[in-house]
């Protein structure tokens, strides 16, 4: 695991895990890597950290950049540290990558992590209890 500097290179989005398994329709590890590599493209980080499961969708950063996102669903720049593990860290236990890097600089687009988000949100909203 290593503590990288975001606002670089690049950024990352916190999604809650409900977000990402509403989506997927499940929390299966291998479903949710299956999904979120089809439809993401980018690399993204599992953690079980204190406030539940997060993915963490690393994607681009440039000055001026701005995420239109609440206190759950977050854009991470300058100033903030993220923990990335190791590149052969695909399972737990512990911070893994759900999706790695494919390529030096590949990251996800915002477009696409934004269309995740807004789906998971819908399902969320139109799930019946």
């Amino acid at each position: 695991m290593a503590l990288l500097p975001l606002g670089r290179r690049f950024a990352a989005v916190r999604i809650p895990g409900v977000i990402i398994h509403a989506v997927v329709g499940t929390d299966d590890r291998q479903a949710v890597a299956d999904t979120v590599g089809a439809q993401v493209r980018g690399p993204v980080i599992h953690d079980v950290c204190a406030v539940g499961p997060t993915y963490w969708a690393l994607v681009p950063w440039h000055p001026g950049s701005h995420w239109s996102g609440t206190t759950e669903i977050s854009y991470l720049g300058p100033g903030t540290y993220l923990g990335v593990p190791d590149l052969g860290c695909t399972e737990p236990p512990g911070p893994y990558w759900v999706t790695p890097p494919r390529h030096r600089r590949d990251l996800c687009h915002p477009e696409t992590v934004l269309d995740l988000i807004v789906r998971g949100g819908h399902r969320l909203r139109h799930e019946p209890p």
